[in-house]
């Protein structure tokens, strides 16, 4: 298969699930015990494959894995408290394109990724989709601004923000990472062995009870749809990087703030918009445009 349409698939996947995952999150009445669940079934449920693609690890794969714990730890953080302060709708686009677009312009200052010329092209009718769809959140953001002496007083605005640069940091630690490190592996790893001590760290540090009945049907259900999701949405952009730069692949990702309005109308009965209808297709315009383009 061409590896421009397997990238365009891969990712259309990944954002498809990742957006799902997302809005379990967001519906969870108690995020801190569904991230706790969650962990626990994924790595009952990818031991196998951690087993049998487990190599031997050198140094400089410690490294890589240092910084995506650090990086992960702090995304699910920032995530869990965006969805406390506010709507899904709104944080999502704005947490998932602020990463996605800031990725290629680091990616090729930092790692020295080149784009074609039909790719950057892509990449900013993707930009002027995204811009679209966020009026509502940069006129706020605006407001927000210095308002009662605070800088951004909004706090979902602000964990958005702050999630967004960890979604930067952590896709150009994991381009490099997945160059030796079989993306399960990788994954595995910094979840099970990074991530998930460090939240219970965090949770005995704060004294909250997370484990108390952390055992239901219901919840269980909900583990699994998030382990599993969680971990296949970024597999397949794990994976989808060990043959195409990073550069072209976050601005890709955006597909799933298109799924995130579609949400939103069907389920959430949030109202269509101009703007949200046009930026959609001007973000899924550039999307195609930028796997054409890839190299």
């Amino acid at each position: 298969m061409n590896t421009n349409l397997l990238a365009l698939i891969l990712t259309f996947a990944s954002g498809l699930i990742h957006v799902s995952w997302n809005a379990v999150y967001k519906s969870s009445g108690s995020p801190e015990q569904l991230f706790i669940g969650s962990r626990i079934f994924n790595s009952l449920f990818f031991l196998p494959f951690f087993i049998f693609f487990y190599k031997p690890l050198n140094s400089q794969d410690l490294i890589y894995l240092t910084g995506t714990i650090i990086t992960h730890f702090l995304y699910f953080y920032f995530l869990i408290a965006m969805y406390k302060n506010e709507e899904f709708s709104k944080v999502y686009p704005l947490s998932r394109g602020l990463g996605n677009l800031l990725t290629p312009i680091f990616g090729i200052s930092l790692i020295n990724e080149i784009l074609s010329k039909l790719s950057i092209i892509g990449i900013l009718i993707n930009l002027s989709g995204l811009i679209l769809l966020n009026i509502n959140n940069f006129s706020n953001l605006k407001t927000n601004i210095f308002q009662d002496n605070k800088i951004l007083s909004n706090k979902g605005v602000n964990y958005s923000i702050l999630t967004g640069l960890m979604v930067t940091s952590y896709s150009l630690i994991d381009k490099l990472g997945v160059i030796n490190i079989n993306p399960f592996v990788y994954m595995y790893l910094y979840t099970n062995f990074g991530v998930f001590p460090l939240f219970n760290l965090k949770f005995l540090l704060n004294k909250q009870d997370v484990y108390k009945g952390l055992l239901s049907k219901q919840k269980i259900k909900q583990y699994a749809m998030v382990g599993i999701g969680d971990t296949t949405s970024y597999i397949l952009i794990l994976y989808t990087l060990t043959f195409i730069e990073v550069s072209y692949i976050a601005p890709m990702r955006n597909i799933g703030i298109v799924i995130s309005f579609i949400i939103g109308y069907l389920f959430l009965n949030e109202r269509l918009q101009f703007n949200r209808i046009t930026g959609c297709l001007l973000i899924f315009i550039g999307i195609i445009i930028t796997g054409l383009g890839i190299k």
